[in-house]
C-alpha cells in the first residue's frame, strides 16, 4: 500500500510538471526578443485602467523590426498570487541595438474594478514580433 501511494504521489507530480504554466500572456507562437532590459517607472489605478509604463533597451546584436510589441501580465499586488489578466502595447517603428525606447500597458477588464487595486504589481514583461 505504501510503495502504491509513492509511486501515486511521484506520478502526480510528473503530470504537474508537464502542465507547468509558461509565464507567457499572448500566444507562445511568436518570435521572442530575449536580449531585453526592462524598467517599469510608474503604475497607476484609475477607476477605469490599471497603467504601467516603463523602458524596453534592446541590448542585443539585431533590430526589432516594426511592429513589435510588449506585454505583461497585471496582479493584484506585489505578492503576484491573484493575477488580473495580461495587455501588450504594439511599437510601430524599429529598435536598434543599444538602443532604448518607452511603452505603456493599460489594463482594463469587465471582472475586475481597477480601482480595487491601487497596489497592482506587473510581471513577466517580454518583448516579441508575431510571425508574418
Amino acid at each position: 500500500m505504501r510503495k502504491k501511494l509513492v509511486f501515486l504521489s511521484m506520478a502526480a507530480l510528473l503530470f504537474m510538471k508537464c502542465f507547468e504554466p509558461n509565464n507567457i500572456t499572448g500566444s507562445d507562437d511568436v518570435i521572442t526578443y530575449s536580449n531585453t532590459v526592462f524598467e517599469v517607472t510608474e503604475t497607476a489605478s484609475s477607476s477605469s485602467y490599471l497603467t504601467a509604463s516603463g523602458t524596453v533597451e534592446n541590448t542585443g546584436l539585431t533590430s526589432f523590426y516594426a511592429p513589435w510589441y510588449v506585454e505583461a501580465d497585471f496582479y493584484a499586488d506585489s505578492t503576484y498570487d491573484f493575477k488580473l489578466g495580461g495587455e501588450k502595447y504594439m511599437i510601430t517603428f524599429s529598435l536598434e541595438p543599444d538602443e532604448k525606447t518607452g511603452w505603456e500597458l493599460k489594463f482594463s477588464s469587465n471582472l475586475y474594478q481597477p480601482s480595487d487595486y491601487p497596489n497592482f504589481a506587473v510581471k513577466n514583461l517580454r518583448a516579441y514580433k508575431e510571425h508574418d
